[in-house]
């Protein structure tokens, strides 16, 4: 995404922002979730996946045809990161068998 903003490819940005929320938020993070422990971090985990959601729908926003803006696009993809490294600090919470 980041090589899309930096090129000013902001049909391809958008079009990427469409697929992705499936790929990332429903089929990872969504696996990933079920892993938690307790019903709290799995909330947890569920505040960020539809945080992700928002962020890519504002990368969307801003790629669009006539609202093309860098910055604004910038601005959620580092939101997109933030919230993609407390989801992923969740994974120290799964205990393993061993």
């Amino acid at each position: 995404m980041q090589e899309r903003i930096d090129n000013q490819d902001f049909p391809g940005l958008m079009e990427f922002t469409r697929t992705y929320d499936l790929e990332l938020r429903k089929l990872r993070m969504g696996k990933a979730k079920k892993l938690l422990q307790s019903k709290e971090l799995k909330e947890q985990a569920t505040s960020y996946a539809n945080a992700v959601t928002f962020d890519l729908i504002g990368i969307n926003r801003n790629s669009r045809k006539g609202q093309e803006n860098a910055e604004g696009a910038n601005k959620y993809l580092q939101e997109l990161r933030d919230d993609v490294a407390k989801f992923l600090f969740l994974e120290s919470t799964i205990q393993t068998e061993g």
